[in-house]
């Protein structure tokens, strides 16, 4: 690694599926701030939309790594990340394709990489995209109990609590900065989660290695979050890598155990209040679990999973 990290210390991974309008307003913004538009990295999931005609017109400089099939957030992000590191990438910033970035984010960033090489990963202030003065992740800690971690100030506006460099436990892959020297000892996303929980997962696995994980709110971008739908596809999705990620990272038998029926249980409880709710007209049908059948199959195609070690897979 480069003794004094610069713009072009730093490569782009923007995993992408059937969302180009979303896509091309990422790049945009990426364009306008100070992002070399020739270290950026698009992997489409195999999109059934025209994403990879529209990439190829409009940024023919930005690098287009068209996959044939759907190997998940996780399996499309890896293959960004092994792209950036062949090109002897120094960190990688792992974006969803919904974001928008402030012009100034990166500057932040590279601040906070060259303070400390210790530093695993790295977060900015995330931002609903609409309303754009609210907090989508504004840091998030453990409370000591597996599961139990602070909100992130999600729904709130700007405070001194929420705008303060810190030390955290937890960053969502919305966005995030990757010391590469991570990715090379994690083998980079377990791929036993396909969509949801991979961070939690990262960033366990970061920390396990001694790294430290920094929120620097002066670093801000907006997200488009989609996956507050009520569909199945969340709802199973969610659901499974729920499961994965309490077998993997419960701390005992018993505490897996303990885990493993509160999500059946908490799978119940949530439908039913939600029946209720929608009945009565209380709240309209949004969130991670969605359609019931959809969370129990999730959660036990999750149970009966061959877990792996995300390094014996490279």
């Amino acid at each position: 690694m480069s003794n004094k990290l610069n713009r072009d210390s730093f490569w782009v991974v923007i995993p992408t599926y059937n969302r180009i309008d979303d896509l091309i307003a990422t790049l945009d913004s990426l364009t306008k701030s100070e992002v070399n538009m020739n270290q950026v990295i698009v992997i489409d999931n195999g999109s059934k939309d025209d994403t990879v005609v529209k990439m190829q017109s409009c940024y023919p400089n930005v690098h287009l790594l068209a996959l044939e099939t759907n190997i998940g957030a996780t399996g499309g992000s890896n293959t960004g990340f092994d792209y950036a590191l062949k090109q002897g990438a120094d960190y990688v910033i792992r974006m969803d394709s919904d974001i928008e970035v402030d012009p100034g984010f990166l500057a932040p960033l590279i601040e906070m990489a060259n303070s400390d090489s210790n530093i695993g990963i790295i977060s900015p202030k995330i931002y609903f995209f609409d309303p754009p003065d609210r907090i989508w992740y504004g840091g998030v800690e453990s409370k000591g109990r597996f599961f139990k971690i602070s909100d992130g100030f999600r729904g709130q506006g700007d405070s001194p609590e929420n705008s303060s460099i810190r030390k955290v436990d937890y960053v969502w892959g919305a966005t995030m900065l990757i010391n590469c020297e991570v990715l090379k000892k994690t083998g980079g996303f377990d791929t036993d989660f396909f969509v949801y929980y991979e961070e939690f997962d990262f960033c366990d696995r970061t920390q396990t290695l001694g790294y430290k994980i920094i929120y620097v709110p002066e670093s801000k971008i907006w997200h488009k979050v989609g996956s507050i739908s009520y569909n199945a596809f969340t709802a199973y999705n969610w659901n499974k890598s729920k499961m994965i990620f309490i077998r993997k990272h419960a701390p005992n038998i018993i505490g897996k155990l303990y885990y493993i029926l509160y999500a059946f249980a908490f799978a119940f409880f949530y439908a039913f209040v939600d029946i209720i709710t929608h009945a009565l007209k209380l709240r309209k049908r949004v969130g991670n679990r969605g359609p019931f059948k959809d969370a129990i199959h999730g959660l036990w195609n999750g149970l009966i999973l061959p877990l792996t070690d995300p390094l014996e897979k490279k």
